[in-house]
């Protein structure tokens, strides 16, 4: 588990960061889902605060038409409303109104839509750029004796403004309405407070209420929007406004047909759900950092554990190696004192003898074999031996040693320096050589008695060569002989019957039919002539002079000489004009020539297009030219005898064998070879490996 865990400890840490990578990302999503969620309920309580807080605004001015729809002077006025002195008393009056209730202005409107009388507390304010005057009669005329509320937008100037209409009856009926302009933009400014939004639309979705956004909203805001859908299957819109993204809702007034937008700025919620992933992040790192230290400690441990389990099974095995051994060990102090002695070398001396505390030398008879080894042993106790922990075998021969019966056995005596803890001192090994010594002496007269028996095989075997050699040649001579008797006897019986069959002709006075006759009379003599050569090659001189010669130039004179036996052949020559190697050039065309014309021979019988691939590899000093056909190939257990002479595996007549011969005896020529083993496909492929030029 150890070693596993140390062999794979990039892998555990790679794992371990990959899964914090992970719990990042994960603890990031769903602390922003939580967050959003928690964002989305926060927004649809502040919706529903707004919605109160706007009812309870527009109550306030419910009202204050009502105030002045009773007013005599109103009353007059309505009636005849060209009467200055009415005119001017009413306009006071609204003016005053316009102080006291603290709306922006007060209007007298007529059935029509017509404005009459107005406070004219804001100047740059016409009723005519934001309400239509057919408008406001039809709303007159269809909420008769009610409550009204009216919207009106400037498209020129981005403004929205709101009346609240009260009408003004008479004895005539509907005369007119007293309508108020009221101002619903500080209550906005009080809700868009820090990075959230509010914005609110009419009926005709036009924006009349969108702090520090009016400018920048269009008539189509809302659709740019994403839907989405939290972890609790809440559905929702993302809203994108200048590179922020803000969860939109909205709430619509019925009675109004006003909306009211939210929009929740996310970049405080993407925050938060970021440092909650990178606290959680640490805490994670911190318990798997943890985790690693004490898994490294428990390794350490475990390690410690093994180490002297290791220790202490590898000097068991020391000890059980010391005390089963079959050499004898004894261990010398500094002074070259006995102090430890292995059962075996007890069994040397005896069972009897008393090795320990005494010195190695006691033990040595005084021969002339043991006087280098006395003279070195003896200088232990006098400290002379230099460096001694420096040198590995101090001293290493063969001696002579006593038992403590006093018997005498011949030993090789090794002696090397040993360190231990804080000590130091000598090991010596003995090796007892009796059987040895003994097989020697056997050997030396076994040796001396094959000796004499070695002459007398030698002179036998020589005799025996000579005949051998005789009757191998005698062979070789036979079966040539019969293969080359064979080859000859057809062409020879052909010549005689096409001599016999042209005399005739010639008889009959037929020279049409005689001619044809002599034509396969030449070709059966070009035949010979050609068995013939093919002999002679074999008995061709080692060129005296070898030469740079170019390996491409030489395959397509070959291909050249075959002329059309290569008819058709499809080849895969991959060599350049620069490969040079040491060669007779008609030697090595003789090579390609033989190559080519054994596999369209092949290929012919089987009745199959020849594909031959030629390639090359380079080495240091030299250059193999790899050859391989498509055709049958040969069994790998007769690849070792296509190089002898006469070795075939066409039928009698259709060729004598000597054409592999002969290139591997030019390649010889040239000091290169000419080899064929089968690939890993179990193709057959001839190898040239010439000299590099």
């Amino acid at each position: 588990m150890i070693s596993h865990f140390r062999k794979h400890r990039l892998f555990f840490l790679s794992f371990g960061c990959a899964a914090l990578t992970l719990l990042f990302f994960g603890v990031n999503t769903i602390a922003y889902q939580a967050l959003i969620i928690d964002k989305h309920s926060e927004g649809q309580d502040q919706l529903l605060d707004y919605v109160i807080e706007l009812r309870n605004e527009l109550k306030n001015y419910h009202i204050l038409p009502y105030a002045l729809a009773d007013n005599p002077t109103l009353l007059a006025f309505m009636n005849d409303t060209s009467n200055e002195e009415l005119t001017q008393r009413l306009q006071r009056q609204l003016e005053d109104l316009t102080h006291v209730s603290k709306t922006q202005d007060w209007f007298i409107l007529s059935a029509q839509g017509d404005l009459l009388v107005s406070s004219e507390q804001s100047p740059h304010f016409n009723l005519d750029d934001y309400f239509s005057k057919q408008d406001l009669s039809n709303v007159l005329k269809e909420q008769q004796g009610e409550y009204i509320l009216v919207s009106g937008y400037n498209p020129e100037q981005y403004k929205s403004a709101h009346l609240v209409l009260a009408p003004v009856y008479t004895s005539t009926g509907l005369a007119g309405a007293v309508a108020v302009k009221i101002n619903v933009s500080d209550l906005i400014e009080r809700w868009n407070l820090l990075e959230d939004l509010v914005v609110m639309t009419d009926q005709n979705n036009l924006i009349f209420l969108a702090n520090r956004l009016n400018r920048l909203l269009v008539s189509d805001w809302l659709e740019n929007h994403t839907d989405v859908q939290f972890l609790n299957k809440t559905r929702s819109k993302i809203y994108h406004l200048n590179g922020k993204n803000y969860l939109l809702q909205n709430v619509t007034l019925d009675d109004l047909k006003w909306q009211i937008h939210y929009l929740s700025n996310l970049k405080g919620i993407q925050k938060k759900a970021q440092n909650i992933a990178f606290i959680s992040l640490g805490i994670f790192a911190l318990i798997f950092l943890f985790w690693l230290y004490r898994r490294e400690r428990a390794l350490k441990i475990a390690s410690k554990l093994e180490n002297e389990m290791l220790i202490a099974n590898s000097a068991q095995r020391q000890r059980v190696l010391i005390e089963n051994t079959h050499v004898g060990l004894l261990q010398l102090t500094k002074r070259g004192e006995i102090s430890f002695v292995n059962p075996m070398g007890l069994r040397y001396f005896g069972k009897r003898a008393q090795l320990n505390e005494h010195y190695l030398y006691e033990f040595l008879p005084d021969c002339p074999e043991n006087q280098s080894a006395l003279s070195f042993i003896k200088s232990l106790q006098t400290q002379e031996v230099h460096n001694p922990l420096h040198a590995t075998n101090l001293l290493e021969q063969e001696v002579v040693l006593q038992k403590d019966n006093g018997q005498t056995f011949p030993a090789l005596l090794s002696v090397s320096s040993l360190k231990w803890s804080e000590s130091q001192g000598y090991l010596v090994t003995l090796l007892d050589i009796s059987k040895r010594k003994k097989a020697e002496l056997s050997l030396l007269e076994a040796n001396s008695r094959l000796e004499e028996r070695v002459l007398e095989r030698t002179k036998a075997l020589e005799a025996a060569q000579k005949e051998l050699l005789r009757t191998e040649k005698l062979a070789a001579i036979g079966q040539m002989s019969t293969a080359i008797a064979h080859e000859l006897n057809q062409p020879l019986t052909g010549i005689r019957t096409l001599a016999y069959t042209a005399e005739l002709l010639l008889k009959r006075q037929d020279s049409e039919q005689a001619l044809k006759i002599l034509i396969d009379l030449e070709s059966l003599v070009v035949r010979m002539q050609k068995l013939t050569s093919e002999l002679k090659v074999l008995a061709y001189r080692r060129p005296e002079q070898l030469a740079p010669t170019s390996i491409k130039n030489s395959v397509t004179r070959a291909i050249e000489s075959l002329g059309d036996d290569v008819h058709g052949v499809h080849w895969e020559i991959e060599l350049n004009d620069l490969d040079m190697v040491i060669a007779e050039p008609t030697r090595l065309e003789r090579i390609f020539s033989n190559l080519i014309s054994n596999s369209v021979q092949a290929c012919s019988e089987l009745k199959i297009i020849p594909n031959i691939k030629i390639s090359l590899l380079n080495h240091d000093s030299q250059i193999t030219i790899s050859y391989q056909d498509n055709g049958p190939g040969i069994e790998k257990s007769k690849t070792t005898h296509i190089f002898e002479p006469f070795f075939t595996t066409k039928p009698i007549g259709k060729g004598l064998g000597l054409g592999l011969a002969i290139s591997a005896n030019l390649a010889k020529d040239m000091n290169g070879t000419l080899t064929a083993s089968h690939n890993d496909d179990s193709l057959l492929v001839f190898r040239l490996t010439l000299l590099k030029a």
